[in-house]
């Protein structure tokens, strides 16, 4: 099995385990609107007055580039543990000490819980990464509330050989011409696609195991745009151009990538997060802008947990450049980097509800100001990439 393919397992397998708004504000960060900013003084960015001694981030899996703008903010002087699964130095922007420290923690096997009930359980925790559909099929027993939005696509795909389907450009087309198309679980998006017939329900198979499968057979499946269209076109048993289409463009449209918090501490966190989210909003565009120094520490950092995950100069460079080419990272429909645009969320509540209903999941009637705040983004802060 590829260390691709458990992302899928270990990452769905939490979510089945937890069933698993608009406004700025005035940061004291001075920015520009592009991946660059000017120097603020040491005392614009102290956070020792505002936040927690340690800023805890719980990721839902290993450090890769997708998470590059967390890590972007660790100092040179991290430390990465394999007993902990976490990652903890001084949380540096642009060279400056903000006076705290950074702990960046590991999900897929690290976690016991989902991201969401480990929030709940573990009070060190002050934002985890939680996208909008599980937020959704958990609010009602632990609530949150997305602040950030890391990335406007979602980088899960379904992907075929191209060279055996040239002809085909979207999940739709490459239907017609395989017979089967793999999926971990029972995956609301595939529901979703079926009940647009993009997809027939008799040519799903819900038992796949994460392998680079089109190295033998002549079928499609899930998997993530940075990266296994990399690992396919490096196989040593022969290359294979992968073709593709993101469940975004499909329509299935919700914010998988959002930096979250417990709803019941918006109070207890309000004015740290006036401070360091518009810093996580420029660190991300700043790894895309220049990936390496925190690609090293992404590859460290997995190395030092010394799991069957690993990463390598050749996975983060392709996961950070793929997030730039191919519009993962993007401002959306506003100039605004990272916000949480009220109509999207709607839509997207509006689809998934009845789905997972129809799961049998008990789902409480929601609004986008249930879920998501812009409350603390620098609305000036814009990606030009």
């Amino acid at each position: 099995m590829t260390n691709i393919g458990q992302r899928f397992i270990a990452t769905t397998a939490f979510i089945a385990l937890s069933l698993s708004a608009c406004g700025g504000s005035n940061s004291s960060i001075t920015v520009t609107t592009t991946a660059q900013t000017t120097t603020p003084t040491t005392s614009d960015l102290s956070l020792v007055e505002v936040c927690p001694p340690k800023i805890v981030i719980q990721t839902d899996w290993f450090p890769e580039a997708e998470h590059g703008g967390v890590y972007e903010l660790m100092g040179a002087d991290y430390k990465a543990s394999k007993d902990t699964g976490a990652v903890v130095g001084t949380l540096t922007y642009h060279g400056v000490d903000t006076g705290v420290d950074l702990e960046i923690r590991a999900g897929g096997p690290f976690l016991q819980l989902p991201v969401v009930t480990e929030m709940y359980q573990d009070d060190a925790i002050m934002l985890g990464y939680v996208g909008t559909d599980i937020a959704i099929k958990t609010y009602q027993d632990t609530p949150t509330l997305a602040v950030f939005s890391t990335l406007d696509k979602y980088p899960q795909i379904i992907l075929w050989d191209a060279k055996k389907h040239p002809n085909a450009k979207s999940i739709a087309d490459i239907a017609k011409e395989v017979s089967t198309i793999y999926v971990y679980g029972d995956p609301s998006f595939i529901r979703y696609l079926i009940s647009i017939d993009v997809l027939k329900k008799s040519q799903i198979d819900n038992n796949y195991q994460g392998n680079l499968l089109l190295a033998t057979e002549d079928a499609a499946h899930q998997g993530f745009a940075t990266s296994e269209p990399y690992k396919y076109s490096t196989l040593e048993s022969g290359a294979i151009t992968t073709g593709y289409e993101f469940l975004h463009d499909a329509g299935w449209t919700g914010y998988f990538q959002s930096l979250t918090i417990r709803k019941d501490r918006l109070q207890e966190f309000r004015s740290c997060l006036a401070k360091i989210v518009p810093m996580l909003q420029q660190a991300q565009l700043d790894y895309i802008a220049a990936p390496q120094r925190t690609n090293a520490i992404i590859i460290a950092t997995a190395t030092a947990y010394d799991s069957w995950f690993t990463q390598n100069e050749g996975d983060t460079s392709y996961g950070a450049t793929s997030q730039r080419d191919l519009g993962i990272i993007g401002n959306g429909d506003t100039p605004t980097f990272g916000d949480l645009e009220e109509g999207r969320v709607s839509d997207f509540i509006a689809k998934i509800v009845p789905i997972l209903r129809e799961q049998g999941l008990e789902v409480v009637d929601l609004t986008p100001a249930d879920l998501t705040t812009n409350e603390f983004l620098d609305m000036s802060i814009t990606y030009n990439g």
